[in-house]
């Protein structure tokens, strides 16, 4: 995996981790839900470059070669936030595959609450992305829009395990989810090719540092629907 593109790596564990899950307060207002196997929210940015010569682009491999020239000491840079960044608890369901692990199906007739307890991790990685998978690594300190404290690439596993209570005609599954902040920063370089150009649209996404335990719960659909890991 390229760990410079933003996106999760889960797998099942085959013990169970104790997993203390952040109780949001009454003060804390509840976050949009954002299904984290189908999102593209990063993926789908449209940045364009305009160099000083009036030379414009929107082809992602031109914008991230217009914007890794930040990593040259000949060159300055600087972001500045546009608009209000978004905060989301984006979700995944524990990935099964060859684990056993799940989903817990309560789809027979006659059938009583079935219980059982989910083990699972889920690795979180992020970095910087223009668009169309293409990743970018900055350097000299260019966060886009976000904390120095983010501006490399990191990953952050989590582990754990919750009890998972499927009723009659349900199905369910562990989920985890994390807090992030999504930013659409614009990105001015001094200097480099034609004498400095303007990047516009650069989109990243990043866990929040308050959310750094990240959340666990039961994804639970009725018998027939699809649950977050299979839309």
């Amino acid at each position: 995996m390229n760990l410079m593109r933003m996106g999760v790596v889960a797998g099942a564990l085959t013990t169970a981790v104790a997993f203390t899950v952040p109780v949001a307060s009454a003060a804390e207002p509840e976050l949009k839900t954002v299904n984290g196997h189908t999102d593209k929210w990063v993926n789908e940015a449209t940045p364009t470059v305009e160099y000083k010569n009036g030379l414009k682009d929107t082809d992602v491999a031109r914008v991230k070669e217009a914007l890794e020239q930040c990593k040259s000491q000949s060159v300055s840079c600087a972001s500045t936030t546009v608009g209000t960044p978004e905060k989301v608890t984006k979700w995944f369901d524990v990935e099964n595959a060859g684990t056993g692990t799940g989903p817990l199906e309560n789809c027979g007739p006659g059938q009583t609450d079935l219980k059982e307890q989910m083990g699972g991790m889920h690795a979180f990685a992020w970095g910087w992305n223009v668009g169309g998978n293409i990743d970018i690594e900055l350097a000299k300190g260019v966060g886009i829009g976000v904390s120095a404290q983010y501006n490399e690439t990191h990953t952050e596993t989590k582990t754990g395990s919750i009890d998972v209570t499927v009723k009659p005609g349900w199905r369910g599954m562990l989920k985890v989810g994390h807090d992030m902040e999504r930013v659409t920063s614009d990105v001015t370089i001094q200097g480099g090719k034609f004498g400095g150009a303007k990047i516009s649209g650069v989109r990243t996404e990043i866990p929040l540092k308050e959310g750094a335990a990240p959340r666990a719960g039961s994804d639970l659909v009725q018998c027939g629907e699809k649950l977050l890991i299979e839309q």
